[in-house]
């Protein structure tokens, strides 16, 4: 992506470069590289400004710029960001799985800011939509959102159950950090219901999948619920 923008800018195709920059910023997000999606968040929006775009490329734009900010835990400016982008996907349609993607990205922001209320609405929101429009990735990653509102509840049966839901879902979509994600979600509410060997075989897939994957800190909370459950 990189070699593609810079040949892109080269040819004058500021289309491609800001969707290569996109691609880019997106990476860097999965890695957790909050300063470069910001950078790559800023060169899409340059490149598709040159290049004259409609409105789902300035919405993405717009919604790497909250990724970022959401990496760096500035949950008002991620907010700010989302709901612009928001308001651009809803220019092009009331229900798509691009407004229950950034419904999702609002709710997330929501939990992590404290507003848990909030956050349970517009994950419900995200979830109705992406059941409405056949999105199955949304499906499966809104209602493991869900899954973890729970856990920050303690509300560990409903944890429990919406985990249980999530996970068949993620496997027939085939991501892995999602599968992952899924798995982790159930060995907690699991050990924390006083059940550590139905937990186990759970924590040690996400274990599995997270190292493969190399995200630190995912890594140190999946050990983690694994250590809980042989101790």
């Amino acid at each position: 992506s990189q070699q593609a923008e810079a040949k892109a800018v080269l040819a004058g195709d500021f289309h491609k470069s800001g969707r290569r920059a996109y691609q880019m910023g997106y990476v860097h997000y999965l890695r957790q590289e909050a300063d470069a999606v910001l950078a790559c968040a800023g060169r899409a929006a340059v490149h598709w400004q040159n290049a004259t775009v409609d409105a789902h490329e300035r919405a993405c734009a717009v919604r790497l710029r909250g990724l970022g900010y959401d990496l760096k835990m500035n949950y008002p400016l991620a907010l700010a960001a989302y709901r612009e982008t928001l308001a651009l996907y809803g220019s092009l349609s009331d229900e798509s799985a691009d407004v229950a993607i950034v419904l999702n990205d609002i709710a997330e922001a929501e939990r992590l800011s404290g507003d848990d209320v909030a956050a349970e609405r517009d994950y419900h929101e995200a979830l109705r939509i992406a059941r409405a429009v056949g999105y199955a990735e949304g499906e499966a990653y809104v209602t493991g959102n869900l899954a973890l509102l729970a856990l920050d509840r303690e509300d560990w049966p409903g944890a429990e159950t919406l985990a249980r839901e999530s996970l068949p879902l993620a496997e027939k979509v085939g991501r892995q950090e999602l599968i992952a994600f899924n798995c982790y979600c159930l060995a907690k509410a699991l050990v924390r219901q006083g059940r550590p060997a139905e937990a186990r075989p759970y924590a040690q897939r996400a274990v599995d999948i997270y190292t493969r994957l190399g995200v630190a800190s995912d890594i140190a909370d999946a050990r983690a619920v694994l250590d809980e459950c042989a101790g």
